[in-house]
Formats: C-alpha cells, structure tokens, sequence
C-alpha cells in the first residue's frame, strides 16, 4: 500500500510532467482537493492544476520539508514560475505580467486504503498577488499591512 509521502510524490511529479490527466487515480472516489477559494473532486482537479501550468508554464516545486502524520503527511515547498498565461483566482482573472514569481504551499494530505482521501493546499493570495506586483481595489499599499501593524 503506498504511504502517504509516495502519492504526495507521485502528484507532484506528474503536475511537473504536465502528466495531470491520470491524477484522480491516485484518489479515492469521495475524496477532494481543496486550496483558499476552490474545493474540486478528484474528477474536476486535472482542469484545475491545468489552470496552474497555464498560468505558469514553467512551474517547479522545491520541497522545503515533510513530516509524517497518522494517516498522511504535511509537505512544505516552494513554487516558482513565469507568469505568462492568465491566472484564474477567486478575485477574478490576472492577465499575463511576465514576472518570475514564487509563493510557498503547505500541503496536508491524508490517506485511506492507498489513496488520497484529502488534499488540502495552504498558500497566501496575498504573497502571490503582491509578487505579481498587484493590489487588492480598495486598498491602497499604505493601508496593507499585518495585524502587528508591520509594513507588507
């Protein structure tokens, strides 16, 4: 039975291969993948991680680190890319600006039987639209800022 550390590879190796059309074998059929703003089954994920490789064709994952856990793992890493195809957002679509960017991802996966039962993908908007070098309407930089009243 693969662990959790091996589908979480076998996942990521096969959105780097651009290979995502065979990614709901690897979960269970009640299974999701989840990321702030989008839940997806494991049917609809090849058409969202497609979104991704679009928006970033030159994507790479540097994994920063994993830990194991009862029934999963949690791995963190470090996504860069290109921004030269549209990016579609819960804030709506952000044309091509042609910056390299790169965001950090925590991911929790859990397992059942062999297969991902939950993919939950943790990341900052806020970090990402910043390093594409754009602002949330409505506020202005000076207003952005964190809770300890730290500049952005």
């Amino acid at each position: 039975m693969p662990d959790a550390e091996r589908l979480v590879e076998q996942q990521y190796a096969m959105l780097l291969r651009r290979d995502v059309a065979r990614l709901p074998d690897l979960y269970a059929a009640d299974a999701f993948y989840s990321m702030p703003g989008v839940t997806a089954r494991p049917i609809e994920l090849p058409a969202l991680l497609r979104t991704w490789t679009g928006a970033f064709p030159d994507l790479t994952v540097d994994r920063l680190g994993s830990v194991r856990t009862a029934g999963g793992a949690a791995v963190e890493q470090r996504l860069t890319g290109t921004h030269t195809g549209v990016l579609h957002t819960p804030f709506g679509t952000v044309a091509p600006t042609g910056r390299v960017v790169s965001w950090d991802v925590a991911d929790v996966v859990r397992v059942r039987h062999g297969r991902i039962a939950a993919w939950r993908s943790y990341f900052d908007w806020g970090q990402l639209i910043a390093a594409l070098g754009l602002h949330v309407d409505g506020l202005s930089r000076e207003a952005q800022h964190d809770p300890l009243g730290l500049p952005v």
